[in-house]
């Protein structure tokens, strides 16, 4: 009798230490994956783009591989500190394995600091700010950097336009500012040179003493550098002084048809952005993305579902070890809509870029 009752006591020891080993489950089996991110606000387009994405990502990926994966999304109201809160609240009160996010450059920072005495698995679909990977080897991003983008404009602009001269009307934001100094720097060093840089803080509506001293230059090009709110009122009122130059901008431009009242005000616009809006696999997935949210995709959309798709892919190879998960994002081959994409030393990403034109009235590939 004695024998049985060690052997019962036995089994039911090992049972319960196995139920405590499962900690980063929830009580129904779920893996929880958090999400920060501007969800009201100036900024909130933003933020619920890549909410969305990563919610569909993780509904695609559940039906596709049985798995159980939900997502836990936190409003950073664009704030810094209101990030912090969030990440603290997400690995704190609801364990989550890993974090998408954040959204902005500048809040996507303050969470990459925030974690590492945890070493939390981090990946940004959208943090374009160079400081970002470099935080920590814990931190990766799906969008190339700010610096790369605007090398790869520069060239263009110097190389596939022929431009020569180029007048910049920029944002004194992080995000702007960046994509300025390189561009700068990068079309300078070709032989071109920059008329004009003129900035404006945020929140201005009228742009006409910037683009008066900018039309008096005549540039071959007129960059500009924001997102795509600004970005399209710029344009409007340059038309309106006259302003010929080809418009061309990064990937903040991305969304802007959504926001401007005729569409001819930004014909002919061309912008580096992420995704070829042709491509079929884009195309199918946008339909998706509407018939679920009702708003149409945008870059962050589409950034987030792949980076969510790659982190999931890597929890399933990795377990629920975020040192292993760390480890094999690191050296992942990753096949998605936006094709291929590995990270490099850093934690960022090596993919192609498209270039994309406003075409009657609608997203186009450049050249197509």
């Amino acid at each position: 009798m004695k024998k049985i009752i060690t052997l019962l006591l036995t089994v039911f020891l090992l049972l319960g230490l196995t139920a405590c080993g499962s900690d980063d489950q929830g009580e129904d089996g779920t893996i929880k994956i958090g999400m920060i991110g501007p969800l009201e606000g100036d900024y909130s387009v933003y933020g619920t783009a890549v909410r969305n994405g990563a919610d569909l990502a993780i509904k695609d990926y559940n039906e596709a591989h049985g798995t159980n994966y939900t997502l836990v999304a936190y409003d950073s109201k664009g704030d810094n500190t209101e990030a912090v809160n969030a990440y603290n609240k997400l690995v704190d009160e609801d364990e989550v394995l890993a974090i998408i996010g954040g959204t902005m450059s500048g809040e996507s920072i303050a969470i990459a600091s925030a974690s590492q005495s945890l070493q939390t698995p981090i990946i940004s679909p959208s943090a374009t700010a160079a400081d970002f990977t470099s935080i920590g080897s814990n931190i990766f991003r799906g969008c190339y950097t700010d610096p790369y983008q605007a090398k790869i404009l520069a060239e263009f602009a110097y190389n596939t336009l022929g431009a020569r001269t180029a007048a910049i009307l920029y944002e004194q934001t992080d995000y702007s500012q960046g994509i300025t100094k390189t561009f700068t720097e990068v079309f300078e060093s070709m032989g071109g040179k920059v008329t004009n840089s003129e900035g404006y803080s945020t929140g201005d509506v009228d742009f006409n003493t910037q683009l008066t001293k900018i039309a008096a230059s005549d540039p071959d090009v007129l960059v500009l550098p924001n997102y795509y709110k600004d970005d399209g009122l710029i344009s409007k009122q340059a038309k309106a002084l006259g302003i010929e130059s080809t418009i061309i901008g990064g990937d903040g431009w991305d969304g802007v048809l959504t926001t401007v009242e005729d569409p001819k005000d930004i014909e002919g616009a061309i912008f580096v952005n992420h995704y070829n809006p042709d491509d079929q696999k884009i195309i199918e997935l946008s339909n998706r993305y509407k018939e679920t949210y009702n708003v149409d995709i945008n870059a962050f959309s589409i950034l987030s579902y792949d980076t969510t798709t790659c982190l999931l892919q890597v929890i399933d190879q990795s377990g629920q070890d975020q040192a292993k998960i760390i480890e094999n994002l690191a050296n992942v081959q990753f096949d998605g809509v936006l094709g291929h994409m590995e990270f490099d030393e850093n934690g960022d990403p090596i993919k192609d870029m498209s270039y994309v034109t406003i075409k009657d009235g609608k997203y186009a590939a450049y050249g197509e």
